[in-house]
């Protein structure tokens, strides 16, 4: 061992004695940092329990990015979304299921300051939309949901453009968080699913022109998908080629 390597673990070692390392979801102490295999550097933010409970997105529906049954016909639209709007997204790439440890981590990222999160969650899920649509066209900008200025205020960030900015160092393509809120709208899991579309329509606008750039919409989370479709619109009407979506969990 070099002497380099021998003081980087003297260090990494003094660092866990004055600040633990805690897991991200249930605030397990963790070991010492170790590094994650690409395509999973969320790995790294949980302890060994958290970690097997984590559930991957597999194979998926293009439009929507709900996880479907391994072998299942290669449908555009899976039987949830099939009869519900699409608005202005063309498909959604989903990185992990929304329930168990992921939801306890995104709300932690979200309510409870662990914003350190949000890079390896985002690097991970930049690798995911790789993995489901080829590498990224040339003129593809990354662009993430915004949130309302008193909103952001209060948390202190905005988890969706952390995470965007790890989806745009894994793409190597730009960041552009080109979107404004117009005004401030309710979180939506108090609004009933056939009612969210009429909340958020409008609420966004674009600051610039997209001159026809391809652009991939990032955010934390995709339920009814009507957060998407109203920001999705804003980008189309500001002149924005196919707009995607990229969360990290559905």
């Amino acid at each position: 061992m070099s002497a380099l390597d021998l003081a980087r673990d003297l260090a990494t070692g003094l660092l866990s004695l004055l600040a633990p390392r805690t897991c991200a979801a249930c605030l397990a102490a963790l070991p010492p940092r170790a590094a994650a295999p690409p395509g999973r550097e969320w790995a790294a933010l949980l302890c060994p329990p958290c970690r097997r409970g984590v559930e991957p997105i597999g194979p998926a529906c293009p439009a929507c990015g709900a996880p479907r049954p391994p072998f299942s016909d290669a449908v555009p639209r899976c039987g949830a979304c099939r009869d519900r709007p699409r608005g202005e997204v063309a498909g959604t790439v989903a990185l992990l299921r929304y329930r168990g440890p992921t939801r306890r981590l995104l709300h932690r990222v979200k309510y409870g300051g662990r914003d350190g999160a949000c890079e390896p969650l985002g690097l991970a899920l930049g690798r995911r939309v790789t993995a489901a649509l080829g590498p990224p066209d040339p003129a593809l900008v990354v662009v993430p949901v915004p949130l309302h200025l008193l909103r952001r205020w209060a948390r202190g960030f905005n988890q969706a453009e952390r995470m965007a900015e790890g989806v745009a160092e894994a793409l190597g393509r730009p960041l552009w968080p080109c979107l404004a809120r117009r005004r401030r709208t309710p979180a939506l899991f108090g609004v009933r699913r056939e009612a969210r579309d009429a909340v958020v329509a409008g609420a966004f606008r674009a600051r610039r022109d997209l001159g026809g750039r391809p652009a991939l919409l990032v955010d934390d989370i995709r339920t009814s998908g009507a957060t998407l479709r109203a920001a999705a619109a804003a980008l189309v009407a500001a002149g924005a080629g196919p707009v995607v979506a990229a969360v990290v969990a559905r």
